[in-house]
């Protein structure tokens, strides 16, 4: 991986110290599949609100036509018009040869997504069409993805990736432009599937 060590975040090239069987649990949203496009496009068909997906840098980036910001858009799409919203999302380029080579290598691929539990049909739905196969899937899970049994996670929120890291597990992040790497001292920092196969050895 490239090295992105500034202020204690750890993205040191090579492979990671554990080896097949462990477990990976793997975020969705900015990982897997792609949220923003499809946020971005119900903006401005629906509010006239113009904005790229590279223009989000923050969860809490404001949409002051809305009265709120884009955590609070996502959360009503997800409400209202999840059969749109997620099954309509694009993959993140390279997921599907990259979740592909980890199971392959004997991991355990394990879906843990803080999406609502009454979408999940709907992520299934999708990760079968998008034929991405997985072991499990963590129909609920707690805001601390750290209290999930499991040995790594893969995630594009630096909050979640701490948390794992402070239970003891290693944490992957996929650099999104609402990522803070500093804030997830000793993540490995990611800017692609291609360095995260190279991270495992796969």
């Amino acid at each position: 991986m490239s090295d992105r060590g500034d202020d204690g975040a750890d993205a040191e090239a090579g492979t990671t110290e554990m080896t097949p069987p462990a477990t990976v649990l793997l975020d969705l949203d900015g990982v897997v599949a792609q949220q923003l496009p499809l946020t971005c496009e119900y903006l401005a068909e629906e509010h006239g609100v113009h904005l790229e997906p590279h223009e989000i840098d923050d969860w809490s980036y404001p949409i002051p036509e809305l009265d709120g910001h884009i955590g609070h858009v996502i959360t009503d799409l997800m409400r209202e018009r999840p059969a749109w919203y997620f099954g309509e999302m694009p993959a993140v380029e390279g997921v599907h040869e990259g979740v592909a080579a980890l199971r392959e290598a004997g991991y355990r691929v394990e879906i843990a997504t803080h999406r609502i539990p009454e979408t999940h049909d709907h992520s299934k739905a999708w990760l079968a069409e998008q034929g991405i196969e997985y072991d499990a899937f963590h129909h609920e899970v707690p805001r601390d993805k750290g209290a999930l049994p499991g040995d790594v996670l893969i995630d594009d929120y630096h909050g979640n990736v701490a948390n794992a890291i402070a239970a003891g597990k290693h944490g992957v992040l996929l650099r999104q432009p609402y990522s803070d790497p500093t804030a997830c001292a000793g993540a490995h920092v990611a800017d692609s599937w291609g360095e995260i196969r190279r991270f495992f050895g796969v």
